[in-house]
């Protein structure tokens, strides 16, 4: 028995250090928790390329509020951010809202904005690799005060009909959900379910599903949530639906407090879910929170963290972690880092 233990802990390791390998890290600028907000450097960091040219290396998707991205100019699009991504071989991705609610009266004026900006972009030549789509699933419709209902089957109608006028202009794109229903101690299987099916009877794909899940849910196992039900999340998603499954790492507490404390717990994230052998396919930094409030330098010391300097030290300590396998997470740590228990 005791052999056979050994055999499960190195195979457990080996699984982590493989994960770590292989897993894709996402970027998004921190709205500052204001709608269509952006750091005051967002345009001039992409004129100091050099100010964040280490922490480029790990990013595998740039993602954009639909949002900011339309209120950038040609300028800014064609000669700043698209020399950018080339660059650094880096893909981009949509963070898109326009396929929330639009049953409602005015709500498609979002997603006519949206579909505007992508011929705009594919005008200028940019290559759109990925359309997210913001709580399509899991956001509350509020209606003077009041929760008000907005059926499933509403929720994956919108998507298809979005789905379909963004393939229209970049037939090729992924198109995957930003989705919170795990983090509200929510029922996921069937709206997931049903949304993959629904997008496959119209000959389209559901990509991938991204879980918005702040590290301090986790940590405190609000509502019951623990490290474990995302685990069984990731393998629904990937097993059961075949998709692929990303988490975001992020902090409400950490956002709020200080850009410290976020760095701080957005490292924490992913140790902890590796050390919980979760083995995701997207890693996404991202915040809508206060803090950082800047992004550049990533050289920053002391008491300074721009974004950049997270994704750096996320980046770095994602190779270390699949360098290290067993010595990597230290059970006895995790279990006091990453839970109250």
């Amino acid at each position: 028995m005791r052999a056979q233990a050994k055999i499960l802990i190195a195979l457990m390791f080996a699984v982590i250090s493989a994960t770590a390998a292989a897993t894709d890290i996402w970027y998004e600028d921190n709205n500052l928790g204001r709608p269509g907000g952006m750091p005051p450097d967002f345009v001039e960091k992409f004129h100091q390329p050099e100010a964040f040219s280490q922490a480029s290396r790990y990013i595998r998707v740039y993602m954009v509020r639909a949002n900011v991205l339309g209120t950038m100019d040609e300028e800014f699009l064609a000669n700043l951010l698209r020399p950018y991504l080339d660059r650094n071989r880096i893909k981009l991705a949509i963070d898109a809202a326009g396929a929330t609610w639009t049953q409602l009266e005015g709500q498609e004026k979002i997603s006519s904005r949206e579909i505007s900006l992508l011929k705009r972009l594919k005008r200028l030549d940019i290559q759109v690799d990925y359309i997210s789509l913001q709580s399509v699933l899991s956001k509350p419709l509020v209606i003077n005060g009041e929760t008000v209902d907005y059926p499933v089957s509403w929720r994956v109608e919108d998507v298809v009909a979005y789905a379909k006028a963004v393939r229209a202009i970049y037939p090729q794109v992924q198109i995957g959900i930003i989705d919170a229903l795990p983090s509200h101690g929510k029922d996921y299987r069937q709206p997931y379910l049903m949304l993959r099916d629904a997008m496959a009877a119209e000959k389209m794909e559901l990509s991938y599903i991204h879980l918005d899940i702040p590290f301090d849910i986790l940590k405190e196992q609000s509502l019951g949530v623990t490290w474990q039900h995302i685990r069984d999340v990731e393998s629904y998603v990937e097993d059961i639906l075949g998709l692929r499954f990303g988490l975001l790492t992020t902090s409400s507490k950490g956002g709020r407090i200080s850009s410290k404390a976020f760095h701080e717990r957005v490292l924490l994230a992913q140790q902890c879910y590796l050390g919980a052998q979760g083995t995701p396919g997207d890693f996404i930094i991202a915040s809508w929170f206060p803090n950082p409030q800047a992004t550049i330098p990533e050289t920053a010391t002391g008491n300074d963290y721009p974004a950049m300097r997270t994704v750096l030290e996320f980046g770095r300590q994602l190779v270390r972690i699949g360098k290290m396998g067993e010595q990597a997470i230290d059970q006895q740590s995790w279990r006091a880092l990453c839970t109250t228990q």
